[in-house]
Order: structure tokens, then C-alpha cells, then sequence
């Protein structure tokens, strides 16, 4: 198997600038994750897409994006259905269990498809992350919902509507975000949590793990665990995430851009290498940063590419009714008629 560099890279506007195609021919990256400052409609995405998957040296190039629904949504024109928050899925499993199951799975699936339609690859969701009183709004309406067991059934009714669309998901951001007192987007965080005390709540959804192929981490510290950020603990990823969870597919850290994490580019790839990451994520687009930390890239292992791929090939396009799922979705609120 051809080896694969452990990266996920970004660019920077609707195409693809000459200094961009010049750097990525040369490169084997394992994908490129598109944000918002990407898409202008269907069509120009598309193009995009087919352009980034022949750029490179990797023919089996990934294409990610996070569109969990709700505020994070970077393909939302007229176009694209517009989603909503997980919260949703979480009020109505409260009201009703087998409701909520059944329209998280539904609405999964309708936005799995859309994104293979256009030839994206991976999903980073769902947002396995508790909702915790007095924490930072950052993860909020994006979570499930506050009790374990809940996020954890719906989590994996998301994932399976994922999978089903041809879609991998990639649930985040392990051990858990809920109970940050910050942005780690714009702060560092240290979570101070008894480790016996996370295994019995932000830990619970994560047993949804041992079917995934790719998992984010979260830039966080968790002090009664280790000192440093998950993101550079040997001792979360591979005593906690690969040994106790059995844990076999991608670890991906979250991005380097992230001001939680406070060291130059190359240290900070170095470091998430060091620790046990599988695959670094770059999200800023920058070319000069690029090449900046690029010769610090290193290869993943055989043994995770090899399970990676191998179980990549089962996540195929189920064919389901999707006029049923769409009305239903319609019935509840949940989307609107003009989607």
C-alpha cells in the first residue's frame, strides 16, 4: 500500500492558486478539509473537489469538511439542505426515544448524501462532546445533550446514517470538549476533572469508537490525566484511546491553527507525532505556513493505513428513500419544504 502523508491540509479560496497547485503536486497528503472561504455554489465545489483529487500524488486523496448541522454548516446556500443543531435530536430522544433515534439517523443520511453527491469523502462529526452548565458556548447547542447514554445512542445513529450515505464519520473531540471553560479555537484550556469521573460521563459516548475509523482530539488539557494538552499526551492516545478503548482506526488531531496550542507550526506537528497522532490537521490554508512545516509530515504507519482502508471499502451508498426521509424531516420541522 502506498504510504500516506500524516496530513490534512486546507486551501485558501473558491480555486486553486498557482502557488498551491505548484507545492501540492509534489506532495502525498492524506486529504485537504474545506471550510466556508471554499464553497460558492454546487457546481464551482464540485470542481474544486475533482481539482484537489488529481493535484496531488495521492490517488486516493480524501476530501473532509465539518457539516454537523446547526452553526456549523460550511456548504449552506439554497442549494444545500440546511440542518439543524444536534441539540434537536437530543430534545426530541428526551420527548420521545425511538423519534429522536429514528430523525438522527434520517437527517444523517440526507446530509451524508449530499456531500458524497459532491464528492467529499468525511464527515468530521458527530460532536460526541457533553453539554455542561457554566461551560463555554462553544460546544452548546452542538451537543446531544447532558446525559451520557443519550449522546452515546445518538452519536451512533449519526454515525450509522454517515456510514450509509458513503460518508465516514468522525466523531470528536476525544476525551471530551463539553466541560471547557474556553474556546480552544482562541485559549488554552485545562479541564480538572477526576479521570474516574470522566469515564462515567464525557468518556461514555466515546465507546462508540470501536466501530470508527478516524477520531479528533480535542485541544485540551485534562490535568488528572497528564500535564499536557491531549492533543500531546502519549498517555491519552495510546494508553487510554488505543489500549483501554482497543481503539484501531486514525487518530487526527484537531487543528494546529488552534491558539490553544501555543508552540510554532513544526513544533506543534512534531509534537502531536511524538504523542501518538496519526494524522495532523491544518486548516489556516496558507501556503508559506504550509511549506513552512511540511518537511516535519511524517508518514502513517502501515498497520493504521492498512485497517483504514480496508474497512473504508465497506462504507458504501445504501440506497434509501429519500422523498420518506425528507417529509418526515418536514413533518417535525426539522428542515424546510424549499430544501
Amino acid at each position: 500500500m502506498e504510504h500516506k502523508d500524516g496530513i490534512i491540509l486546507s486551501c485558501s479560496s473558491y480555486e486553486l492558486k498557482k502557488s498551491e497547485i505548484e507545492f501540492f503536486k509534489i506532495i502525498n497528503p492524506l486529504g485537504f478539509v474545506l471550510f466556508k472561504r471554499n464553497f460558492k455554489n454546487k457546481l464551482q465545489i464540485k470542481k474544486l473537489i475533482q481539482n484537489l483529487k488529481e493535484v496531488t500524488l495521492n490517488n486516493d486523496l480524501l476530501i473532509f469538511v465539518d457539516q454537523e448541522g446547526g452553526r456549523v454548516q460550511r456548504f449552506n446556500n439554497n442549494e444545500f439542505i440546511i440542518f439543524p443543531s444536534q441539540s434537536i435530536f437530543g430534545n426530541l430522544y428526551e420527548f420521545e426515544k425511538i423519534l429522536g433515534l429514528d430523525l438522527a439517523y434520517k437527517s444523517s443520511y440526507l446530509m451524508g448524501l449530499q456531500l458524497n453527491q459532491v464528492g467529499v469523502d468525511v464527515n468530521f462529526s458527530p460532536v460526541c462532546d457533553l453539554l455542561f452548565d457554566g461551560a463555554h458556548e462553544v460546544i452548546g447547542d452542538r451537543s446531544f445533550g447532558k446525559n451520557p447514554k443519550l449522546v452515546y445512542e445518538l452519536s451512533n445513529k449519526f454515525c450509522e446514517g454517515l456510514s450509509d450515505s458513503g460518508i465516514v464519520a468522525v466523531p470528536k473531540h476525544f476525551p471530551g470538549h463539553g466541560r471547557s471553560m474556553f474556546d480552544t479555537h482562541l485559549n488554552s484550556s485545562i479541564v480538572k476533572t477526576s479521570y474516574n469521573d470522566l469515564k462515567k460521563t464525557d468518556l461514555v459516548p466515546f465507546k462508540i469508537l470501536s466501530n470508527s475509523l478516524m477520531v479528533m482530539l480535542a485541544h485540551i488539557v485534562y490535568s488528572s490525566i497528564d500535564s499536557n494538552v491531549a492533543t500531546y499526551s502519549s498517555e491519552i492516545i495510546e494508553n487510554i484511546l488505543r489500549k483501554q478503548f482497543k481503539y484501531k482506526g486514525l487518530v487526527i488531531s484537531d487543528d494546529i491553527s488552534m491558539k490553544a496550542l501555543n508552540e510554532d507550526l513544526p513544533t506543534k506537528v512534531k509534537k502531536c507525532y511524538k504523542a501518538g497522532c496519526d494524522v495532523v490537521l491544518y486548516c489556516k490554508g496558507e501556503i508559506k505556513e504550509i511549506k513552512s512545516f511540511y518537511t516535519n509530515v511524517q508518514k502513517i504507519k502501515d498497520e493504521q493505513m492498512f485497517c483504514f482502508f480496508e474497512r473504508k471499502k465497506k462504507i458504501t451508498l445504501q440506497k434509501k428513500n429519500v422523498n420518506k426521509f425528507k417529509s418526515d424531516l418536514i413533518e417535525y420541522g426539522l428542515i424546510n419544504d424549499s430544501s
